[in-house]
């Protein structure tokens, strides 16, 4: 039976920011904005919005960010989800967090600058670390399903903080957007002194960066 030690520090490695946004804001943001919400009430959001039961695969999570990413109306909503992410982590215990987050995703619903997104998620980060005690660091994700030349504009936004991203990402579509087609981008955050971690495997079974796929 593991021992469990009380003064270690809890730490939590892959939470996405843009899939971790409160009920209360939601509710807030979508009202104060005449946005289309699926509920006008806390509880009657909460299954919109929160996986509250089991389910047989990832489709039920995906489909659960629209209404998260939806109220992403400007940059201040986006510093503020990012400053309560770290906030949320402080009431979880937690010492040290990971978030990751995909600027091009979150800009696409109200047409924002992915550049713009990644400064105010950076400057929330920071004003909540300075408020709550909570070490956390970004990592930038490349959405896949939007494509590779996409996929270079959006690593272009994660680069103009790069001082304030620890590392970068890869997620979305596995089986029309395979990892090899986006070897170079990672060469280029590498180049930027990135850390690099990669969403795989989870459609269509592994296939590594730079061979091709075994039938």
């Amino acid at each position: 039976m593991p021992v469990i030690r009380p003064d270690f520090p809890l730490i939590e490695l892959h939470r996405h920011l843009d899939g971790s946004v409160r009920l209360e804001t939601i509710l807030e943001v979508g009202l104060q904005h005449n946005l289309p919400l699926p509920a006008k009430d806390l509880e009657g959001l909460r299954p919109f919005v929160q996986v509250t039961t089991p389910v047989p695969g990832l489709l039920a999570f995906f489909e659960k960010f629209e209404w998260m990413v939806g109220i992403l109306v400007n940059y201040d909503v986006c510093r503020r989800i990012a400053y309560e992410n770290v906030q949320d982590a402080q009431r979880e215990g937690i010492d040290y967090i990971e978030l990751r987050f995909s600027p091009a995703f979150m800009a696409q619903p109200h047409g924002l600058d992915p550049a713009g997104i990644v400064e105010a998620v950076a400057d929330g980060v920071a004003a909540g670390q300075r408020d709550f005690g909570v070490r956390a660091n970004l990592i930038g994700i490349i959405s896949r399903t939007f494509g590779v030349e996409a996929g270079w504009r959006e690593l272009e936004a994660l680069l103009s903080q790069r001082d304030h991203l620890v590392a970068l990402d890869l997620a979305g579509d596995e089986v029309n957007y395979p990892g090899e087609l986006f070897v170079d981008h990672f060469k280029r955050g590498r180049e930027a002194g990135w850390a690099i971690t990669v969403h795989a495997g989870r459609r269509g079974g592994v296939r590594p960066f730079g061979k091709p796929s075994m039938s």
